[in-house]
């Protein structure tokens, strides 16, 4: 890209994969205007090369993350950090891909000086949402005092490594958490971890936590994402069963799978088989249970659904659908 591309090889919208120097870079058109990026996705490395060119962004094939092909800045979660970029210049046919550019704070979207912001700001929920919506308060340039709580003992972590990468043993513990640790006190962020919502007083504006202190607000924000469903079986308190949705939930699950030989999944959905794929490659034998006929059959259809069986099956895991756990022993 650093000789030269032909600014007619590239229609408005499409988009050229290649190198600059060290890195993979995506040279992409919008209009007259040419763009260089980095070529994958900072969320979960998607080829960004394979993703859409809307106006003068990109979006993600993966998880439809989008960024601004201008400045590289993640406009839209689940990406939360910004591509780099290079100054593109064009000379008549030809089509320069320069150097690198700073990143570029992120400015306001639109006028801040008409708009009531609240006093401050609580939001429940320690996930993926949560933090997106505090980050994008930040890039909005809202000032007020932000407070994170969260009922895990770990800061936001990317909880669908929880069930891939992380549980097949292919993503090291550092690669998890979505932010450093120091980027909170830099974002003046408060993180309040292992904390719980308890009640909620909306005339005072208050929320109480389950250690007993108090938290005023100007706005609430609830963003708890749901909890595993809870077996009332006998047996399912045993100290054998595990739930998936924490990143001490994935610990767990990986210590003991250091030493297990066969595991049962209840459940053929998305998070199940995940599971299942994960635990195969760590060379556990894997059963799944599961109420419905063909996975996934309400979400995709019954031919997916049969074609995803078949995929898990191939790779050694056994199905008995149609089932349900009545109790543990």
């Amino acid at each position: 890209m650093t000789l030269g591309v032909a600014a007619d090889s590239l229609s408005s919208g499409g988009t050229l994969l290649g190198r600059v120097g060290d890195d993979d870079a995506l040279l992409a058109r919008a209009g007259d205007r040419f763009f260089a990026v980095g070529a994958h996705c900072t969320h979960y490395h998607g080829p960004l090369a394979e993703g859409l060119v809307v106006g003068d962004t990109v979006r993600c094939p993966l998880h439809h993350a989008c960024f601004s092909l201008e400045t590289g800045e993640a406009l839209r979660a689940p990406a939360l950090d910004p591509l780099a970029c290079w100054r593109v210049e064009r000379r008549g046919a030809m089509v320069f891909v320069r150097e690198k550019m700073s990143e570029l704070p992120p400015g306001p979207r639109g006028s801040a000086g008409s708009r009531e912001h609240p006093s401050s700001i609580v939001i429940a929920g320690g996930g993926a949402a949560g933090l997106a919506a505090a980050d994008m308060l930040r890039r909005e340039r809202y000032e007020g005092p932000i407070v994170l709580v969260s009922a895990d003992e770990d800061p936001p972590v990317d909880r669908p490594n929880l069930s891939k990468d992380y549980l097949a043993g292919e993503a090291q513990d550092d690669w998890i958490p979505m932010w450093p640790s120091d980027a909170y006190a830099q974002r003046h962020i408060e993180l309040l971890l292992g904390s719980r919502v308890s009640s909620i007083d909306p005339g005072a504006r208050t929320v109480l936590l389950e250690n007993g202190s108090r938290r005023d607000f100007g706005a609430l924000l609830i963003a708890t994402g749901a909890d595993p469903v809870r077996f009332p079986i006998p047996g399912a308190d045993s100290m054998q069963v595990f739930y998936l949705r924490s990143f001490a939930d994935s610990r767990a699950i990986v210590e003991r799978a250091r030493t297990a030989k066969h595991v049962v999944v209840v459940g053929a959905s998305f998070i199940g088989l995940e599971v299942s794929a994960a635990l195969r490659t760590r060379g556990v034998a894997v059963d799944v249970v599961a109420p419905e006929h063909v996975p996934l059959e309400r979400v995709m259809g019954t031919e997916v659904g049969r074609f995803v069986q078949s995929l898990h099956a191939a790779h050694g895991v056994v199905f008995h659908l149609g089932e349900t756990v009545t109790s543990v022993a």
